[in-house]
């Protein structure tokens, strides 16, 4: 979902800059932008609502193994109070008052995410001693049927420390276009590929 879910937002921002002229034209949106994406068939661009093959054939879904470790959950409500008093002069100059919520980390607004993973990176020390591995969120697109609908950010310190990733590819597998996982994320996004 969060790798589809801009080309949704993009399509339909499209749509909505059509209102002024499906208005003009006396006519309902919908009916515009069916006219529209048929003048793109004839024209022989790329369909409106689908993503090119080199799309799928571009990238591949890996399961990955992790060095044992804690995540950092930045939806729990300890870790969101906790961010707040820490924070709270850096999320003021972000335009955040009054505390962190779900809306923020969930947000459009990247800029806030950045912040609260830069800060735990370079100052959390867990209550074993270890740093922790990164940090995990809901996503703000929630959560599929048997999914979990959670993003992570691992952070890659042996890189920085020019060592070699404690990190294994377990399975890498191609996208296939009858994925069911695709195929579900494509139906919520209402979107296809080829």
């Amino acid at each position: 979902m969060e790798l589809l879910a801009p080309y949704r937002t993009e399509i339909n921002g499209a749509r909505r800059a059509l209102q002024k002229d499906a208005d003009a034209m006396g006519i309902p949106l919908e009916q515009y932008w069916a006219m529209v994406v048929d003048d793109w068939d004839q024209a022989g661009t790329m369909r409106a609502r689908w993503l090119p093959k080199a799309w799928r054939e571009g990238r591949s879904l890996y399961r990955l193994g992790y060095p044992a470790g804690w995540w950092v959950d930045i939806t729990s409500t300890s870790t969101l109070t906790a961010l707040s008093h820490h924070l709270e002069d850096e999320l003021a100059d972000l335009g955040i008052t009054g505390g962190l919520t779900i809306a923020h980390i969930t947000g459009d607004t990247r800029a806030v995410t950045t912040l609260i993973a830069q800060w735990l990176r370079s100052t959390a020390t867990l209550f074993d001693g270890t740093q922790p591995l990164g940090i995990r969120f809901t996503s703000k697109h929630g959560h599929p049927t048997n999914g979990t609908g959670t993003c992570w950010a691992y952070w890659m310190r042996a890189t920085d420390a020019g060592l070699d990733e404690p990190v294994t590819i377990l399975e890498e597998e191609a996208i296939v276009e009858s994925d069911v996982d695709l195929k579900m994320a494509q139906e919520i996004c209402k979107i296809q590929t080829r």
